[in-house]
């Protein structure tokens, strides 16, 4: 069943959602470099088998629990397929033919399939406003603009990346819904996303096995630092601190994130890539923007702040 918390966004949670937007937007440079050396799906089994194995250690140090019953392992199967191997396959693949810019920006499809999915599947705490309908349809005509009307007609690899993007947003917003549906508040954070990793490992290696060949571990110095950046703390620190903000301020504040990941994501970008927006795609990001402020009562927030 859902749950009908009254959720919250006090100093804590915004703390904890502005170090979660710094290190999941410093992810995509990492991953981008990763990409450079490693085919996609051995990117994403060894991106969460370094991240499983990290907080496997820490559990282990700080002697957490891991007995659970065969349904809480299936919970978690599903939470690890939703929030890790299926989403990261889709975004890592789609980010060897985009910029990073171009990706954070796609990224911020999570609130839009949040705010659609936690009306009708967690209650009253998260029903559809007049502002998040406005900021739907606003945030959509920005992606559209992004990709662009023309793309219908020459269709290339770059607008399927953008789309495998999108694609993975949707089930990175399927797996904040399905944390609020089936995991426990009283589940460790820690125990909770060491075996969703862990189950995740599995299924990406297999996948990646069959696909790409073993791994050849051969990489430069670079691409392994940019490996464990990605693993240990875009991705093993990050879910323990997305757990524990979710169950206090729930999906759709937690989707927040993607509002604030392209900022340190596109000046990254810019940086170090020297990377750059078309006309359409600075529109595009304008119209998203909005559509998220609105779905997140943000000009609110700033009326408020002017007063």
């Amino acid at each position: 069943m859902a749950r009908t918390t009254k959720y919250k966004m006090g100093k804590t949670e915004w703390f904890l959602l502005l170090t979660l937007s710094v290190l999941w937007g410093s992810s995509f440079i990492n991953l981008k470099n990763a990409l450079s050396e490693i085919e996609p799906f051995t990117v994403v089994f060894l991106r969460i088998t370094l991240a499983a194995l990290g907080l496997l250690v820490w559990s282990l140090i700080t002697k957490k629990s891991f007995k659970l019953p065969l349904k809480q392992h299936i919970i978690l199967f599903g939470m690890g397929m939703t929030m890790a191997a299926i989403p990261f396959i889709f975004f890592t693949w789609g980010q060897k033919y985009i910029s990073t810019s171009m990706a954070s920006i796609f990224n911020g499809g999570v609130p839009f399939f949040t705010a659609m999915f936690a009306h009708f599947l967690l209650g009253q705490s998260e029903r559809l406003t007049v502002n998040k309908i406005i900021g739907l349809l606003v945030g959509f005509a920005g992606i559209v603009t992004m990709i662009g009307i023309d793309a219908i007609e020459n269709f290339d690899l770059t607008n399927l990346g953008q789309l495998s993007i999108l694609t993975a947003t949707f089930f990175y917003a399927i797996s904040g819904i399905y944390n609020r549906l089936f995991i426990s508040d009283d589940m460790d954070n820690i125990v909770l996303a060491t075996y969703s990793l862990l189950w995740s490992s599995l299924v990406t290696g297999l996948i990646s096995f069959s696909v790409e060949g073993l791994p050849t571990l051969n990489y430069s110095g670079s691409v392994w630092v940019s490996l464990l950046m990605i693993s240990l703390l875009s991705t093993a620190l990050a879910y323990v601190l997305l757990f524990k903000i979710i169950k206090t301020a729930g999906a759709s504040n937690t989707s927040l994130t993607t509002f604030i990941i392209p900022i340190f994501a596109i000046t990254l970008g810019t940086l170090f890539l020297g990377e750059s927006f078309e006309p359409n795609e600075i529109i595009g990001v304008i119209l998203i923007l909005v559509g998220l402020a609105f779905i997140q009562n943000l000009h609110k927030l700033l009326l408020k702040l002017i007063r």
